[in-house]
C-alpha cells in the first residue's frame, strides 16, 4: 500500500500559518500589560531584569515571571545562557521582532480611544461609581494604608471620588492598573475577582439585580446600566434559554477592562444566585470588531 504523499504548502498556505502563529503571539502577549511593555522595552536593546522593572516601572518578581512566559513562548532568550544567577541578560527573538512591529503597526487594535484621533470636543469618559465601590471593598477587606499606598500615584484624588465624578478611560484604566500592579499578578485575575464582589453593589446594577424579573429579562437591560455608566460606545444583548450574549462595540478596551468585565458579568450572576459562567469569547484588541461575554446558567 503506497504511502499517502504529503503536499507540500504553497507560498501562500505558509504565510496563512505564520499569520496565524503571529496572531496568537500578539494575542498572548497583548492580553497582560506586563508581557507587552518588557516585549516593547526589549525591542530597544537587550536588558537585565532590573533595568527592566526600571524601564517599565514594574515589580522585579513580575518581570521574572513575564520574561518566563515569553522565553517559554520564543519570543525573547537570555542572551548569556552560561550565566547562573545575576547578570543574565534578555534579549527579542526573530518572532520577538515581528511581533513588535505588528504592535507598532496595529496599535490602533488596543490603545485607548482617548489616545486616538476623535471627534472634537468629545471625550470618553466613565462614571467614578465601580473605582468608588472597589476603593470601599479594599478599605474593608485590607489596610487602608495599603490601598491609599496602591493608589498614591493615580492621577485623581481618591478623596474626592464619587459616585457622580466623570473620569476620563485613561484615568479609569490607571486605577485598574495600579490595583492590579499592588495586589495582583498580572493576569488581571485579582481585577476581575474585584469586579465580581463590587460591581452588584453599583446603585445602576443593584437596581436592575433587585427587580422581580426573570434573569434573562434582566440580561437585557444592561444596555441601560451601561448607558448610564460610559459615555461612549455601545454595548448589545442576545439571549436564549439560560444564556446571554454581551457584545461591547467602539469600547477602549484594555487588559484591565476586559477583565473587569468578565467580573462584572459573573458578579450578577452570583448576586441572583444562578450557577453559571461566563467566557470571553471575542476580543477587540485580538482583531475582532466588538467584544463578547458569553454567560450560561
Amino acid at each position: 500500500m503506497r504511502e499517502q504523499e504529503t503536499r507540500p504548502r504553497t507560498e501562500a498556505e505558509e504565510g496563512t500559518v505564520a499569520k496565524r502563529g503571529l496572531w496568537s503571539d500578539f494575542s498572548f502577549v497583548a492580553s497582560s500589560r506586563y508581557r507587552e511593555e518588557i516585549v516593547l522595552s526589549l525591542a530597544a536593546g537587550p536588558k537585565l531584569p532590573r533595568q527592566l522593572a526600571e524601564d517599565t516601572h514594574i515589580r522585579i518578581a513580575h518581570v521574572s515571571r513575564a520574561l518566563g512566559e515569553l522565553k517559554e513562548r520564543g519570543l525573547v532568550e537570555c542572551l548569556t545562557p552560561e550565566t547562573k544567577t545575576r547578570g543574565r541578560v534578555y534579549g527579542v527573538t526573530g518572532a520577538g521582532t515581528a511581533l513588535v512591529a505588528t504592535f507598532r503597526t496595529s496599535r490602533h487594535r488596543y490603545l485607548p480611544v482617548s489616545k486616538r484621533v476623535g471627534a472634537a470636543g468629545f471625550v470618553p469618559k466613565i462614571r467614578g461609581s465601580f473605582p468608588a465601590r472597589c476603593i470601599s471593598y479594599l478599605k474593608a477587606a485590607k489596610e487602608e494604608a495599603q490601598v491609599r499606598k496602591a493608589l498614591s500615584s493615580w492621577s485623581v484624588n481618591p478623596d474626592e471620588l464619587t459616585d457622580e465624578t466623570w473620569l476620563s478611560v485613561d484615568a479609569f484604566d490607571e486605577f485598574l492598573e495600579l490595583l492590579e500592579a499592588a495586589f495582583g499578578d498580572g493576569s488581571y485575575g485579582f481585577i476581575r475577582s474585584l469586579a465580581v464582589q463590587t460591581a452588584p453593589r453599583m446603585s445602576s446594577i443593584k437596581e436592575q439585580v433587585l427587580k422581580a424579573i426573570p434573569i434573562e429579562a434582566l440580561a437585557e437591560a444592561a444596555p441601560i446600566v451601561y448607558n448610564k455608566e460610559w459615555n461612549y460606545g455601545r454595548l448589545e444583548v442576545k439571549s436564549g434559554r439560560r444564556w446571554a450574549s454581551f457584545q461591547h462595540f467602539d469600547a477602549a478596551m484594555t487588559p484591565g477592562m476586559c477583565a473587569m468585565f468578565q467580573g462584572v458579568y459573573e458578579g450578577i450572576l452570583r448576586a441572583r444566585g444562578m450557577p453559571g459562567e461566563v467566557r470571553k469569547t471575542r476580543c477587540i484588541r485580538t482583531g475582532d470588531d466588538h467584544c463578547e461575554y458569553l454567560a450560561r446558567w
